[in-house]
């Protein structure tokens, strides 16, 4: 079957990270021991697969650029961080959230909400607030971020953790996500999370920065407070690439209300929730399998974008548009383009420094629909690419007078 050619991709003129050999994992290490194959966790949460764990999160991302943060455009690097405080107090290198006072103390007036809605009295939630987040102390330094700062046990519980649109709000971490933490970056954000440096305006000692009335002046200092109210970044993987993680490199392990799904069963699942699931998927698995990082190309009217490497690297280099045909190239198209829609779809990609390509995945006229429901059905698919470029009549005349 004839394959397309594939230009050499656009590179990033800024990149701020190093390529990590993507999954799967090698199993044996220098000395000659064998390091154990190791199961990531994910969920299904209102019909989205979610990961919680934060070291599960960076791996998965890190080996091969799986899912999207949910706070984040795409990288799950969200940061409570105030921009212009981490300018001016870039020399303190405390490792710790830095917030302006009144975004704290918004922070704590969505924690006492949270309490009220939980039953608690004004009263009791201001005073629980209040020694919850007390300074640590004059002159005591802030946690080291890769130390375990453990809950002071004179301190009141924080409002518990709730879900709210797919997100973990509260005052503890995501379940399971203690025991389960190791060394290393992601432990370090954990903990990263639990205190917050807030610039807070402070008199100055008598004698000091005296102003012209002879009244006491004011200073800046950072002060290190518990943080009242977590919202924790989560990686959402799309159907496609859960599935490949759990299909092809089997190193992903999906569960609905904790009990752990089948590949069968997420095969259903998946194409219940997404219609076009199936198609895509066969699509997305050929395009994992010769190298490239697809990702879901909605927002330039595609199937699929193809990254080189990864998104932080290249830009996208294809827009893929996939239909499921017949050995006969016969059948109902998914998305039936006229001559008009697809010019106009070739013109979009063209803007965006893109090519437009058409993926037609082959299936033989003798599969049968009930082979359709289990994944075992592309062994028996073919794929044809066919890249699209517009016709220019007036490059087409300068190219023939040259000739």
């Amino acid at each position: 079957m004839a394959e397309a050619v594939f230009r050499a991709p656009k590179w990033k003129r800024r990149v701020f990270e190093s390529y990590d050999s993507p999954f799967p994992l090698p199993f044996g290490q220098r000395d000659g021991s064998e390091r154990p194959f190791r199961v990531y966790r994910a969920e299904m949460i209102n019909n989205h697969v979610v990961v919680r764990h934060a070291e599960d999160i960076e791996q998965l991302y890190r080996k091969g650029y799986f899912g999207k943060g949910i706070l984040s455009r795409g990288r799950p690097d969200f940061s409570i961080s105030d921009p212009a405080l981490v300018a001016r107090w870039e020399d303190t290198r405390s490792g710790l959230p830095l917030l302006t006072s009144r975004k704290f103390q918004r922070r704590v007036a969505w924690a006492e909400r949270v309490l009220r809605e939980q039953g608690q009295e004004d009263s009791s939630a201001r005073a629980i607030l209040e020694e919850y987040t007390r300074p640590r102390g004059a002159g005591e330094a802030p946690p080291d971020p890769e130390m375990d700062p453990s809950p002071d046990p004179s301190a009141p519980p924080a409002p518990a953790a709730r879900e709210h649109g797919g997100q973990a709000v509260g005052g503890r971490e995501p379940a399971d996500s203690r025991e389960r933490a190791g060394p290393g970056p992601a432990r370090k954000r954990q903990r990263e999370e639990e205190y917050v440096l807030v610039q807070e305006t402070a008199s100055s000692p008598r004698g000091e920065a005296e102003t012209t009335e002879g009244q006491l002046g004011n200073r800046d200092e950072l002060v290190c407070r518990r943080n009242p109210f977590r919202i924790y970044e989560y990686l959402q993987l799309s159907l496609e690439e859960a599935f490949f993680l759990v299909y092809a490199l089997g190193c992903l392990s999906i569960s609905y209300e904790e009990e752990p799904l089948t590949i069968m069963k997420l095969w259903e699942v998946f194409t219940v929730l997404q219609p076009t699931f199936r198609a895509t998927y066969m699509a997305y698995h050929h395009f994992r399998s010769k190298g490239w990082v697809p990702k879901v190309g909605l927002k330039y009217g595609t199937d699929l974008l193809l990254y080189r490497k990864g998104p932080p690297f290249y830009h996208a280099s294809y827009s893929v548009v996939v239909e499921l045909v017949d050995d006969q190239f016969e059948g109902s198209p998914r998305r039936p383009f006229t001559w008009k829609s697809l010019a106009g779809l070739n013109r979009t990609t063209a803007n965006v420094s893109k090519e437009l390509m058409l993926c037609y995945l082959i299936r033989p006229s003798t599969m049968t629909e009930k082979e359709m429901e289990s994944p075992e059905c592309l062994k028996k698919i073919k794929v044809q690419e066919l890249i699209l470029s517009r016709w220019v009549s007036s490059r087409e005349r300068c190219d023939q007078d040259e000739l």
